[in-house]
């Protein structure tokens, strides 16, 4: 019996070896896994300087070739790696988890804030916020089936409030040898009454993008579609293209009633606006204010400012 375990396993063994010693490995004339990722971790971030600090394409180049430079890599080693890994995206997937893991661990060790909220300012200060993004906060993209493109859904619950304001962020960085940046984003949301509001935008750089979508305080969402899509050149070409969208966030924003109310009484001035001629502008109701004074003429307004009422 113990025999018949022992040759069992041992088929096992046999079998796991000859499916590793199968797995196709990269050619050595293409830079390797754990090399490129340390390349393409240096040259994101010289490309997230190089644009904060606006500089032209002639240096951004230039801070590409520095790069590669300090890896002993030839741009032309780079840029044919760099294709082969297009030709298999999920190799170029890993290395960008792996990368992405990296880069957000080192802005979380430099201070940066846990909350991504924040970076969207006052707007969400006027209401509850949730991230409700289902899928994967890091995507790659090229022009080629089927990694040309990525779709989601997601399904409203008891969550969703009537009002909800929705808002789609992210990071795009594109990596290019020729030809145009240009992808699409688009999302479809539908309503309680089954209406459908849908916008989209074209991602032509290296920026953060953001996207608000919102149909007052009377509908409740049901639900929400939309995709990224990579476009082909109308050329044929060799070349290649990625696009990088990192922090994709689709935050849901409860907006309460207060703060509608509030927003509508600001608007309600019960002061008299003044306007450089004609006559006051009165509110519905100013019987309770005190007289204000009587409006200033437009000789007025250029005897203030030193302009001569007629020309010398």
């Amino acid at each position: 019996m113990r025999s018949k375990y022992s040759f069992v396993t041992l088929c096992w063994l046999m079998l796991v070896f000859f499916i590793t010693s199968c797995k196709p490995s990269i050619p050595s004339e293409y830079i390797q896994p754990s090399e490129m990722e340390d390349i393409l971790h240096d040259y994101h971030i010289s490309m997230a300087l190089a644009n904060r600090e606006g500089y032209t394409e002639v240096k951004q180049k230039a801070f590409k070739l520095a790069v590669i430079k300090k890896y002993n890599v030839s741009e032309e080693q780079f840029d044919n790696s760099l294709q082969y890994y297009m030709r298999h995206t999920e190799l170029l997937h890993d290395i960008y988890i792996e990368l992405t893991k990296r880069l957000e661990g080192e802005a979380r060790a430099q201070g940066a804030s846990e909350n991504e909220l924040a970076q969207y300012g006052n707007i969400t200060s006027k209401g509850d916020t949730t991230d409700i993004w289902k899928g994967s906060h890091s995507l790659i993209l090229s022009p080629y089936t089927p990694v040309d493109r990525e779709t989601f859904e997601i399904k409203a619950d008891t969550a969703f409030h009537k009002g909800d304001r929705l808002l789609l962020s992210f990071d795009s960085q594109y990596i290019i040898q020729d030809g145009t940046r240009d992808a699409i984003i688009m999302m479809a949301v539908t309503y309680s009454n089954d209406s459908i509001v849908t916008q989209y935008q074209h991602i032509t750089s290296d920026s953060h993008n953001t996207m608000t979508i919102e149909a007052g305080d009377s509908l409740r969402v049901k639900h929400i579609r939309g995709y990224f899509l990579m476009l082909k050149e109308q050329q044929p070409t060799s070349t290649y293209r990625i696009l990088l969208l990192r922090n994709i966030r689709l935050v849901r924003m409860h907006i309460r009633k207060e703060d509608i109310k509030q927003s509508t009484d600001s608007l309600q001035d019960t002061e008299p606006i003044r306007t450089i001629g004609g006559e006051r502008v009165k509110s519905k109701d100013s019987s309770n204010h005190q007289p204000v004074t009587p409006a200033r003429t437009p000789a007025d307004a250029m005897k203030e400012r030193g302009i001569p009422s007629k020309p010398n």
